[in-house]
């Protein structure tokens, strides 16, 4: 086996989650081309493209380098079996992707659990994979008990592995009651650097090292576009950003790319 995929300790991370679109394999292929010219230009953000899996290995064929690469939206924890549409790590391995999303909060509206994302991690980390590991707080109550179980659910997301494993995986930040359009309000930058240290501390805690905790690359992706990114790419703590509705407008999307590369300076 390969060895293990490296994240970049100075890149920006943009990560694009394409979610259940587009339509047809030539409209993603020409998203990906227009996004990639510009990705590929980039010194200092590492842009990483998460279609829906029938496009991956297609798409593989057109990735250049590791400025602009390809990610999953889920995978599995088993690697091979009876299992009616789910999709392995293996899988996604053989298809050059290097990172996989796991955790979102659309599957853990659908049911996936703490322990399920754990599971998914543990397999992930077996191949030259970089898993994603998204958390958040459904809503906020002002006794902060949220912080609470936010902390609970990033401990058994992240449970039971080593330091040299928790130093691989990116962890994104969603603030589920700041997404979409049923958004209770917005989050802000202040309240994302507030999260970034409670991940932190979790993560030393596990490992009990500040060190490896200061390794993890934390994400923020709560309904970021063109008027937000700058604001928590430059104040809000984190290393990049997990963008969805905004990563399919490609025009929208390089921009935010090239706003990026401007707070990595």
């Amino acid at each position: 086996m390969q060895k293990p995929s490296k994240k970049s300790t100075s890149k920006k991370l943009i990560v694009a989650n394409w979610k259940m679109n587009p339509l047809k394999g030539s409209e993603a292929k020409k998203m990906f081309l227009g996004i990639s010219k510009i990705a590929n230009n980039l010194k200092n953000v590492e842009t990483v493209i998460c279609p829906p899996l029938v496009y991956l290995e297609s798409l593989g064929q057109l990735v250049e380098n590791r400025s602009c690469v390809l990610g999953a939206q889920d995978a599995f924890w088993e690697h091979s079996g009876a299992y009616t549409g789910q999709v392995s790590p293996d899988m996604v391995f053989n298809t050059k992707a290097r990172y996989v999303i796991v955790g979102h909060s659309e599957r853990r509206a659908m049911g996936e659990t703490d322990e399920m994302v754990n599971k998914k991690i543990k397999s992930i980390l077996q191949f030259p994979l970089i898993p994603i590991v998204c958390v958040g707080e459904n809503t906020r109550d002002e006794d902060g008990l949220y912080i609470k179980d936010l902390k609970i659910q990033i401990r058994r997301s992240l449970a039971g592995l080593t330091p040299f494993e928790l130093s691989r995986v990116v962890i994104a930040y969603e603030p589920v009651w700041a997404i979409g359009a049923k958004a209770k309000g917005v989050c802000t930058p202040a309240e994302c650097r507030e999260i970034v240290q409670v991940i932190q501390q979790v993560a030393a805690d596990l490992s009990e090292s500040a060190d490896h905790a200061r390794r993890i690359t934390i994400l923020y992706g709560g309904s970021v576009d063109i008027t937000n990114a700058e604001g928590f790419l430059e104040n809000g703590s984190v290393q990049g950003l997990l963008i969805g509705r905004a990563s399919l407008d490609p025009k929208a999307f390089t921009q935010i790319l090239k706003i990026a590369e401007k707070a990595s300076k």
